[in-house]
């Protein structure tokens, strides 16, 4: 062979061998990405963010009275109700036209509850969903400390049997909470944690069928884990007004010890002994839903006694706990009963399509609840009568929590949503939206929609919850949006909020399913902290969007961040939870 024959072939196979390898990073990421079905995803990018549809006259009637609209009653979608109560020691079960009052009336006259806890103590801090931070923090560099501390947590064999859950996942946020002098006394916090000052907790349910608690300082152990041996994905809530209670729900069915089907329920545990105090919500008859989970984050109405739990069966939960609570002596007992539970259909909805479920986690005001399930119906409950006031199609499967705002012009409710089966066109794309709705009628003031790519098991759209700015980007609703308009990308989009037109837009390398949270800053400075799904976190001005800085936890990152003053605390699919700080 001659020698420019020789270098042409030694070329060409280096081109060939180059392009092998690039094929094969080609298959791997659509092999990641759920199979050669999505060939043409991996190679075509969606439209992304669409143009505004803005409509100003919904605003009309916002300081009315809560009512529906021609368009938004429940009719219109097919709503049928059903609530099941006790009355005289017999359960009754209505499932037609209905005329039921609470006898123990509820209101949630403001935003959060009277509490005597400091902290996160909820999903996004607080019922409305507007608090992903809390207290302000000293920052000078606009740095992650590279020296973070981790803790090692576990998995869980999944129902099917042949694969595991692993660290924490969606939503997975942690709580955080410093207690005060007189109930850390009364707690089985190890005695080295009962005597430090300035104590702060971090409470975190994770899919190894734990509940972890850990000193936010440094991630060591403040007391006993509690082993209940479910799968937790959702946010737990502890009681608002100081009592020492938690409560939480499991994310998917277990195999039991004789290989029987465990269903998930919901948990009530005192934080004194750690002892379970109650459970419900298993293999519900009322159901709609054969799937059974809740990983809403609940919400008490503290002046009632009673706890308000969304469940992704189909059920909404409202249940008297009879509390009896003893700071001095140290005790802490519940009898519950469940005043009155509710459930609905419509006239779409199946297990196969459309179907019921909440999953996200409810907001507040009033005697109303607001709340999404998973097939598109966005609605307000009477919490008081048991009966929906107004409902929206918003088509996708409300992840998202929605968020509760008071305005200068009224109330309103932001909602979000991903995609479904049933959205999707030939090449598996789809458009989801985020809407700004008048919370009096639940007319659509704007909608903002994103053209999303789906892939089976990851779904693309909105699965992070918003964050509704405050001081110097106060007027913006910032959301992460997944798989558009790449696969494997994503936006961090800000949206006025009046309009619904964009502030600013970044695209994130790697699409994110953990919501954004706020860090500020004592300068008066916000910032935004978004983790993606490769492990990177990044950290950005909040008020334009500007990239200060990043890291990478070398993971998978689905879970939403707490953040305590410079803190963040974040749990990971590779069997972690991770407390870093900004400098």
């Amino acid at each position: 062979m001659k020698k420019g024959t020789k270098i042409a072939m030694g070329v060409f196979c280096g081109l060939f061998l180059l392009g092998c390898g690039a094929g094969v990073l080609m298959l791997k990421k659509i092999s990641a990405a759920g199979g050669i079905r999505y060939l043409y995803n991996a190679k075509h990018d969606t439209t992304g963010m669409a143009e505004t549809e803005y409509h100003p006259e919904a605003i009309t009637g916002v300081e009315s009275a809560v009512t529906s609209t021609e368009l938004t009653d429940p009719s219109v979608l097919g709503i049928q109700e059903t609530i099941r109560f006790s009355k005289g020691g017999e359960t009754i079960v209505w499932d037609e036209d209905y005329a039921y009052m609470r006898p123990d009336l509820i209101s949630f006259a403001e935003e959060i509850p009277t509490r005597t806890v400091e902290g996160i103590f909820t999903f996004r801090g607080n019922y409305h969903r507007t608090l992903s931070s809390y207290g302000t923090a000293a920052i000078k560099d606009e740095k992650f400390d590279s020296e973070y501390w981790s803790y090692d947590t576990g998995k869980l064999l999944k129902s099917s049997g042949k694969s595991y859950w692993t660290g924490n996942g969606w939503t997975g946020q942690p709580l955080i909470i410093s207690w005060p002098e007189e109930t850390k006394r009364i707690m089985n916090l190890y005695p080295e944690k009962k005597a430090k000052e300035n104590f702060v907790e971090v409470i975190y349910s994770g899919m190894d069928g734990y509940i972890h608690f850990l000193d936010l300082e440094d991630g060591s152990e403040s007391r006993d884990a509690i082993h209940i041996g479910m799968v937790f994905k959702g946010t737990a809530s502890l009681h608002p007004a100081g009592i020492p209670m938690l409560v939480l729900g499991s994310g998917d069915a277990q195999t039991g010890l004789y290989g029987e089907n465990v269903s998930p329920r919901a948990y009530i545990y005192s934080l004194i002994d750690g002892s379970k105090l109650y459970e419900f919500g298993a293999n519900d008859a009322m159901a709609p839903r054969t799937f059974h989970a809740y990983d809403s984050s609940p919400v008490f109405h503290v002046a009632t006694d009673t706890l308000i739990y969304p469940g992704e069966n189909g059920v909404l939960y409202t249940i008297k706990l009879n509390t009896e609570y003893d700071r001095e002596a140290g005790t802490l007992t519940v009898s519950p009963e469940h005043v009155v539970d509710y459930t609905y259909s419509t006239s779409r909805a199946t297990e196969d399509a459309f179907t019921w479920g909440m999953e996200n986690s409810a907001v507040v005001n009033d005697n109303y609840l607001y709340v999404g399930d998973n097939g598109g119906v966005f609605y307000c409950l009477d919490l008081n009568t048991m009966s929906m006031v107004w409902a929206q199609d918003v088509y996708g499967d409300v992840n998202s929590s929605p968020i509760f705002s008071k305005e200068e012009d009224g109330d309103f409710v932001y909602v979000a949503t991903t995609l479904t089966e049933a959205m999707l066109d030939e090449h598996s794309m789809g458009e989801v939206a985020i809407y700004k709705l008048n919370a009096a009628n639940g007319s659509v003031v704007w909608k903002k929609p994103f053209a999303c790519h789906n892939v089976d098991g990851v779904e693309g759209g909105i699965l992070a919850t918003g964050v509704l700015g405050q001081g110097e980007i106060e007027g913006q609703i910032i959301y992460s949006v997944s798989r558009c308009p790449k696969l494997s990308s994503g936006y961090l989009v800000s949206l006025d909020t009046k309009t619904g037109e964009a502030v600013w837009l970044t695209e994130l390398d790697n699409y994110a399913w953990s919501s954004t949270v706020t860090m500020y800053a004592q300068s008066g400075a916000v910032y935004l902290i978004q983790c993606c799904s490769d492990g990177t976190i990044l950290l950005f001005n909040g008020a334009n969007g500007d990239l200060r800085d990043s890291i990478s936890l070398n993971t998978t990152l689905e879970a939403t961040p707490a953040v305590f003053g410079n803190t963040l605390v974040v749990g990971t699919r590779d069997e972690r939870i991770i407390g870093l700080t900004v400098k």
